[in-house]
């Protein structure tokens, strides 16, 4: 029974804030609609009350043809602020007294104009008194509704306001009732929240909070100090799921190089950079010359053995390339940049050959490999990493069949130009 009692207070306090909220809307919007109802009853309320008092004047007047009286009829009727048109006369003549002066000009009259009417008009018949009931005319007014709207809006305001402060009012008494068996313990709760480590999160636990222990709230700090505890453990085996798949899905599972996939992203920053700093960038593709026939001379698994050493040694050069990848099976790229000349691309590459002239020792074998390697430059040979890396790829294929053990520029020029760079050097 305890459970039942609290476990609907959440949702009561929702359904009485709305309920409080909605009839205060509907209450004001009725009250608004009786004021409007209320003027209309005002305006024909003072419409027939002039009529009556005009009309044995007017009867008079239409009966005798006295245009005089007529004129002071009118001038009596304009004495009324929302007059603003009277006629009498019969239907059909030209009227026997007739006046008209412009609308009243208010701010308001945007407002009432449309709920009210701009004017209205009303008309008693004008018939002598018995036994002559002879019919004469009519007696004609149009009232002005402006002053009327100004007395509706002020009226309107006055409702609107009272029903804002009695929500208001409302409003405060169910806060305060809000604060004191929900908000205060929920505080203390956040508090509490606020003190766990996101890495170690059953380390601390929420504590039960005075005066509900056996209600819903104490109910939900069970349960979420039985889910922390769950959380870190799953957590920790998650996050060793995530880093071995990261290192599967990024990272190549024979060298631990980076893959194609993390060399296009990394390759992808690189470029965004060298942009907006207006720099060079190298991308140079690496092959190794007839590794089939050392994968068949030696077997494939010293073949890997092999892969795994040449990875070791590219390492070596990490201080100096932006990024560093196996493409797969014996290819291999690095990426320069922040260079001034492509002559230093050159020396890469160069450096890169001799070094491979040193023997990687192999159980009792010592073998000595030799690569070929194709050299695009950004921004000249393009402007993306798909385009620098295909034609790298491109270039260090098509070297390979000219000949091997050497670099080789995708851009012929360039590549002439180290050369002649290059032999200068050694001369």
């Amino acid at each position: 029974m305890t459970e039942l009692r609290h476990s609907l207070s959440r949702r009561l306090l929702r359904i009485v804030l709305l309920s409080a909220l909605a009839v205060g809307l509907v209450l004001s919007c009725a009250q608004i609609l009786f004021n409007v109802y209320s003027t209309r009853q005002l305006i024909e309320a003072d419409a027939q009350r002039i009529l009556r008092m005009t009309r044995d004047p007017s009867t008079q007047a239409i009966y005798s043809l006295d245009r005089e009286m007529g004129a002071q009829v009118m001038e009596g009727l304009f004495q009324h602020e929302a007059i603003r048109r009277a006629s009498i006369g019969h239907p059909g003549d030209e009227p026997l007294a007739q006046k008209i002066r412009p609308p009243i000009s208010m701010p308001s009259r945007w407002l009432t104009d449309p709920i009210l009417g701009r004017d209205q008009s009303f008309s008693v018949p004008l018939v002598g008194r018995p036994p002559y009931d002879e019919y004469y005319g009519d007696l004609h007014i149009t009232m002005d509704t402006a002053p009327y709207g100004k007395a509706f809006v002020d009226n309107s305001l006055l409702i609107f306001a009272l029903g804002l402060l009695r929500a208001l009012t409302l409003g405060l008494v169910l806060y305060l009732i809000y604060e004191w068996l929900l908000t205060r313990p929920l505080a203390k709760l956040v508090e509490h929240l606020s003190r766990i480590n996101p890495d170690r999160p059953s380390e601390h636990k929420l504590p039960i909070i005075e005066g509900h222990e056996k209600n819903e709230l104490g109910l939900w700090i069970e349960t979420a100090n039985g889910l922390l505890a769950s959380i870190e453990h799953n957590m920790q085996l998650r996050l060793a799921a995530e880093d071995d798949l990261q290192r599967m899905t990024r990272y190549d599972l024979l060298t631990g190089l980076p893959n194609r996939l993390q060399l296009q992203q990394q390759l992808d920053r690189i470029l965004e950079e060298a942009e907006r700093l207006q720099r060079r960038v190298a991308v140079l593709c690496l092959g190794l010359d007839d590794f089939k026939g050392v994968n068949e001379q030696l077997s494939y698994q010293n073949g890997d053995r092999l892969l795994v050493a040449l990875a070791d040694r590219l390492r070596a050069y990490s201080g100096r390339v932006g990024a560093m990848a196996r493409l797969g099976g014996d290819q291999f790229v690095l990426v320069l940049s922040g260079f001034a000349e492509p002559y230093e691309a050159a020396e890469l590459a160069q450096t890169l050959l001799d070094g491979l002239e040193n023997p990687i020792q192999l159980d009792e074998h010592q073998i000595r490999l030799q690569a070929t390697i194709g050299i695009t430059l950004y921004p000249e040979d393009g402007d993306s990493t798909e385009k620098l890396l295909q034609k790298a790829e491109q270039t260090m294929t098509l070297a390979k069949a000219r000949a091997r053990n050497r670099y080789q520029f995708y851009v012929a020029s360039i590549d002439s130009e180290m050369r002649e760079r290059r032999k200068l050097q050694k001369d």
